[in-house]
């Protein structure tokens, strides 16, 4: 159980620390008229959603870690998702498919946090329920999505 909460609390800060070196580093306009402009046309581009994959990222290992400090058996989807999307945009940049722009201290990080998020959602190693079929797929749908959204809209 302290295991549990413990990664849970390093997976939370890892998401926090990386939430705001993404928004520092990004180009995401503070300017709130523009958010009320009712034209939705920039916020529906590449560019935009390149800026904040990071960030979605980063909510998804937070909410990962959160779940795994208060509710431990429903954090199992969300780390799978977590570790699906991260492999699968890292795997892509490796062919050469997509290319990403984060440094490279942050692709080992999330790497390694990508692996051990998988590996906690499909092993009963911290006395949670295993990952059913069903969860398993659709977290790997997701993560696909996510990565085709960002990179082919």
């Amino acid at each position: 159980m302290a295991t549990r909460k413990i990664i849970g609390i390093v997976f939370s800060v890892i998401a926090i620390l990386f939430s705001i070196i993404f928004l520092i580093q990004s180009d995401l306009n503070i300017n709130l008229k523009e958010y009320f402009d009712y034209s939705f046309k920039s916020y529906f581009s590449l560019s935009y959603f390149n800026q904040i994959l990071p960030l979605i990222l980063c909510f998804i290992l937070l909410y990962g870690g959160v779940l795994l400090i208060i509710k431990p058996i429903k954090s199992n989807p969300v780390l799978a998702l977590f570790g699906f999307t991260v492999l699968e945009e890292i795997v892509f940049s490796w062919f050469g498919l997509i290319s990403i722009d984060f440094p490279i201290y942050i692709v080992v990080i999330f790497f390694s946090i990508a692996l051990l998020a998988l590996w906690i959602a499909y092993s009963d190693t911290i006395n949670q329920k295993h990952l059913s079929l069903k969860e398993g797929v659709s977290s790997l749908i997701m993560g696909t999505l996510i990565n085709a959204l960002s990179y082919y809209l």
